[in-house]
């Protein structure tokens, strides 16, 4: 009999990821614009990328710790309301300074609530569903891409400039979340204590993690060149709706979701992982050479499609190959790889984008997933998985 997955439990977990990771992203597409509207600066732009990763990268191990350690539902909460207080300041902000200090703030509270949402969700989930139970929760902060950008554009006016409203919806979004987390119960791992899984988990060496590790953090930095320069990009090139770029690559990451588990069973792990990286080099490569917004939105689909492949895989590879009372590391863990590729690539795409334009940004990350596709092969054979 097969394990049940939507349980009361885990459509509550979903549902508080769903908002955490909503209240993040209405914002994140836009806030670029905002930092160039208060500073005229493309360096700036990036900086409110890089400030919020580094913020939350700085929190996820701790958070990582006290999730194992300590009540799930205290540590989501703490997260939840750091996010609230610093989408309330930025209604009334006017300065840059302040803006990156707001962001920081933001970016730490996601940092403990969008690592305790994930171990809240791996933690309500069976073994045996847990590649499903990763993938559906990811198709919900998927949606959050396709609904954040496209509402966030609507709310800031044709003229990007009506900031305030965003900022208060996405602070009521934070406060939603906090109430509906409070309806939550803690939760603890479920374990599978066969012994083919014992012998498996047996086969699986720690050194095994390192690769799919640097995938996730290159799969970052070129992910980070599309969420900071495709409005901008768009911009410069007279695009309109820009937004809508957004919008078509999330529902490329939702429609992976619902063929990643045939694709995994049929070529393996890692030979999915390569062909989604190969997938993800043509598309961003493309975009560099891109003279209309169809094409833009052409290519966001299969970029979108070979992104969302790729992270829950490894996110699910992380926690099996983790122990049982370590799931909150092995988040923690996905989410510092991605945290350091979005912080380091917002900073390095802002040099490249003001030194060499916008369509090198998009050159050079695309030929960072050449070394995607080598690591995954290196993963196949050194430690002979599919």
């Amino acid at each position: 009999m097969e394990e049940k997955l939507w349980t009361k439990k885990y459509i509550l977990a979903v549902s508080i990821l769903f908002g955490i990771c909503f209240c993040s992203n209405i914002v994140l597409s836009v806030l670029t614009i905002f930092a160039k509207n208060l500073t005229g600066l493309d360096t700036y732009a990036g900086l409110m990328t890089s400030i919020f990763t580094i913020a939350a990268l700085s929190v996820r191990f701790a958070a990582g710790v006290l999730l194992d350690k300590f009540n799930c539902k205290r540590v989501i909460l703490s997260g939840i309301s750091l996010m609230i207080i610093a989408s309330f300041l930025f209604i009334s902000c006017d300065d840059i300074t302040a803006a990156l200090v707001y962001r920081a703030v933001q970016g730490i509270g996601f940092g403990i609530a969008s690592t305790g949402a994930s171990t809240y969700v791996t933690k309500v989930c069976h073994p045996n569903r847990l590649l499903e139970g990763v993938s559906y929760a990811a198709i919900a902060n998927s949606l959050t891409g396709v609904i954040g950008p496209s509402l966030a554009y609507a709310l800031i006016g044709k003229h990007y400039d009506q900031f305030q409203l965003l900022f208060i919806v996405a602070a009521l979004i934070a406060v939603g979340t906090f109430l509906l987390m409070l309806l939550g119960k803690d939760a603890h791992q479920q374990t599978i204590t066969s012994s083919a899984v014992k012998e498996k988990n047996k086969k699986i060496k720690r050194n095994a993690l390192c690769l799919p590790v640097m995938i996730l953090f290159l799969n970052s930095l070129t992910q980070s060149a599309i969420t900071s320069f495709v409005s901008l990009y768009a911009i410069s090139l007279g695009f309109a709706g820009a937004g809508s770029f957004f919008s078509v690559n999330a529902i490329g990451m939702i429609a992976s979701r619902f063929v990643m588990n045939p694709l995994v069973k049929r070529f393996g792990q890692f030979r999915t992982i390569l062909i989604n990286s190969a997938v993800f080099f043509i598309s961003v490569f493309l975009l560099s050479k891109v003279t209309a917004m169809w094409q833009m939105l052409v290519i966001a689909l299969p970029a979108g499609f070979s992104i969302g492949a790729i992270s829950p895989i490894i996110n699910t590879f992380m926690i099996q190959n983790m122990p049982a009372n370590k799931s909150g590391i092995a988040n923690a863990l996905y989410y510092s790889s991605m945290d350091i590729g979005y912080a380091i690539g917002s900073i390095i795409w802002g040099i490249v984008a003001t030194m060499t334009g916008y369509a090198n940004v998009f050159f050079i990350g695309a030929l960072i997933q050449i070394i995607c596709v080598v690591f995954s092969e290196i993963q196949c054979k050194v430690f002979k998985l599919r």
